[in-house]
């Protein structure tokens, strides 16, 4: 079992080679990345909450640019296609794009401008999200960290992400109160109770995840993923449990 996958996975040294694995249609790819987690370092984490005065509620009621019901390519690799249509699962939230104000936010966080992906994920009622995990293919694709083609760096598959970067980071950041229904896993954990402006990181490397909206009100969440200038609050917060009071001005 996940022989095939281990022979491609050790044939990796380029980001270049990592990509061509993640979206190779023979690859187990939840299979193989959950078989290669550290269980003792899975979970999430609040590193801090931002006060910001501005809502998305006409950015969530545009037309998305990939709807919870699709199965897009774009967002979905292509064993996540076949596992979708096998289960019924779809995409399992709105993707929409961000505007200034929510830039804000991201770089009020130390997420390094040019260096970060961004979108609003808003799940709708009666939408889930298949128990998975995370790959930064997205990120990887829209980066172009060195100034060169970024498919020739050094892949550390220790990090899984590209080598002579710093580590990346994925956050998810509450841009509503929890309603009750709401519901996100954090691998052993649950995520509930937050407040607009809870910033929850997680180990993505170590964490399967998944989500699900059984209530009655939109769950929009900004996730950023990207690289950070200072990340020592985050670090800290993971071990003292303080949540840092950040605010957009």
């Amino acid at each position: 079992m996940l022989e095939y996958e281990k022979q491609k996975w050790d044939n990796i040294k380029k980001t270049g080679d990592f990509l061509d694995f993640i979206e190779d249609p023979k690859v187990n790819i939840d299979g193989w990345m959950i078989h290669n987690i550290d269980t003792a370092k899975s979970g999430f984490w609040v590193a801090a909450n931002v006060n910001f005065d501005f809502d998305v509620k006409e950015l969530i009621e545009k037309a998305p640019q990939i709807a919870a019901n699709e199965v897009s390519t774009v967002t979905r690799l292509p064993q996540e296609v076949e596992h979708h249509e096998k289960y019924g699962f779809s995409n399992g939230y709105d993707r929409h794009g961000i505007n200034d104000d929510l830039k804000k936010i991201i770089i009020e966080l130390g997420f390094e401008e040019g260096n970060y992906s961004s979108y609003i994920n808003n799940q709708p009622p009666a939408t889930m999200i298949h128990r998975h995990m995370d790959y930064m293919s997205c990120w990887i694709r829209e980066q172009d960290v060195l100034g060169s083609d970024i498919r020739d760096i050094v892949f550390d598959k220790v990090l899984k992400q590209p080598a002579a970067t710093k580590p990346v980071y994925r956050c998810f950041v509450a841009l509503d109160d929890w309603h009750p229904g709401q519901i996100v896993n954090f691998e052993p954990d649950f995520w509930s109770g937050w407040k607009k402006g809870d910033a929850a990181f997680f180990d993505w490397r170590n964490t399967p995840h998944t989500t699900a909206n059984s209530g009655i009100e939109n769950r929009p969440f900004l996730k950023i993923t990207g690289t950070i200038e200072n990340d020592s609050y985050i670090t800290e917060s993971r071990k003292s449990g303080v949540v840092e009071q950040r605010t957009v001005r």
